[in-house]
């Protein structure tokens, strides 16, 4: 789990500190800096597992490397003209034996070269007594200390090509601090779903535990899932068709003679492919996917999950959310433009201040800037609030928000 992430550097992030609940909704107009906020969870993650920098920044991380660093006030132009610029981020992580560990890790690229190389990484248990750091920068190198030996220290230099915490020679019980962190950051999942082509693409059946960052995998996961995991495939189909009343059933066939499978949704006696199902509709499978997976992440971070659903339905997906994050004990972390979604979420908030929360995402003097924000009053109490806070623009959605003191300063 995820408590607390400290961001410095990154994108629009350039100073930003949050605590994060168990669910935690991040809502603003577009271009504040919510999904750069996920792109900041994902780049933490795979930066503890890829092999080196550059492939855990790569896609699907949006933009160029050089791109995931502050501009300055010149923009692209300046940061290219500048010998260095770095990006640091650090978290507070509580894994699933209930130790807390604070990881911090800084990035540095060269931009006229694009070079990326690891600055600085530190890694420590929070607890009461004072313990030695497993990761700490001395004298411009890296102190890597083992359990038995703390105070002979492995060293290594800085400004390699990949984090130390990637690093699987670093493991087993000499090294297990290390491997807890790698393990808790490694199994994050951040979605950036797309349903025009990657979630359409034919796929052969595969041995996957998850329904890949794009939704690329769907196919072959419900294949699994149906055979390995029929009670949560039965679970997910009726999930679906409480939130799209019209299915009736949900297909995963093998065409044996091209080897790659067909999924189709069946309304009304008949069967449409994923070829022609709307967006919407493959974006609210792809939810229940999630949340039915056996296999999913300690934290699931998702981009918008409202988009495709009806306003009718998003308590429903409120629902949903709520229970995978309190129920099933899995940190969700979510963006969305819906005011009818902040409105669900508010209410749950209300009664569950510790667990749920919203976050509100904002620009300011072209940074980003993320608060916690608290219910004043009731927020979105029938269809005719919902409709008088709507606005022909984005920005007047939440700039109504804050007229009508739904939210404080």
């Amino acid at each position: 789990m995820l408590k607390r992430l400290h961001i410095q550097g990154f994108k629009t992030l350039a100073d930003v500190e949050v605590r994060l609940p168990r669910l935690a909704v991040l809502f603003g107009p577009n271009a504040a800096g919510k999904s750069n906020f996920l792109d900041a969870i994902q780049a933490l993650s795979r930066l503890s597992y890829h092999r080196t920098i550059a492939d855990a920044l790569g896609e699907p991380i949006r933009g160029y490397p050089v791109e995931l660093f502050t501009f300055p006030p010149g923009g692209l132009p300046e940061l290219l003209s500048r010998s260095h610029a770095r990006f640091t981020l650090e978290a507070d992580v509580e894994t699933s034996r209930g130790e807390e560990y604070r990881y911090r890790v800084s990035i540095q690229i060269e931009p006229r070269s694009g070079k990326l190389s690891l600055a600085d990484e530190f890694l420590t248990r929070l607890t009461r007594r004072h313990q030695r750091p497993a990761f700490e920068a001395i004298d411009g190198r890296l102190h890597i200390r083992r359990k038995r030996k703390p105070a002979h220290p492995r060293v290594e230099p800085l400004g390699v090509n990949h984090t130390y915490l990637s690093d699987p020679r670093l493991g087993g019980d000499e090294y297990r601090w290390i491997e807890a962190v790698r393990e808790e950051l490694s199994d994050w999942r951040t979605y950036y779903l797309d349903p025009r082509v990657a979630m359409r693409a034919p796929q052969p059946p595969a041995d996957v535990t998850d329904i890949g960052v794009l939704g690329e995998l769907i196919a072959p996961f419900l294949y699994k899932l149906r055979a390995e995991q029929p009670k949560h495939f039965l679970s997910l189909q009726r999930t679906l068709r409480s939130l799209i009343p019209g299915v009736d059933d949900l297909r995963v066939d093998l065409d044996t003679r091209r080897a790659t499978l067909d999924l189709s949704l069946q309304q009304g006696g008949v069967d449409y492919s994923s070829r022609v199902i709307s967006e919407g509709t493959l974006r609210v499978l792809a939810l229940c996917a999630i949340v039915a997976n056996p296999w999913a992440g300690s934290l699931i971070a998702f981009e918008e999950p409202e988009n495709g659903v009806h306003p009718r339905r998003l308590e429903l997906v409120a629902e949903l959310l709520t229970a995978l994050a309190l129920h099933q004990r899995r940190q969700v972390i979510l963006t969305t433009h819906s005011p009818e979604f902040c409105a669900a979420i508010f209410r749950r908030a209300r009664e569950q201040p510790e667990d749920i929360a919203l976050l509100r995402v904002r620009r300011d003097d072209h940074r980003s800037r993320v608060e916690r924000v608290q219910p004043t009053g009731a927020l979105f109490d029938d269809a005719e609030i919902a409709e008088a806070l709507t606005s022909p623009t984005e920005d007047g959605v939440f700039y109504n928000l804050l007229l009508m003191g739904a939210l404080d300063e």
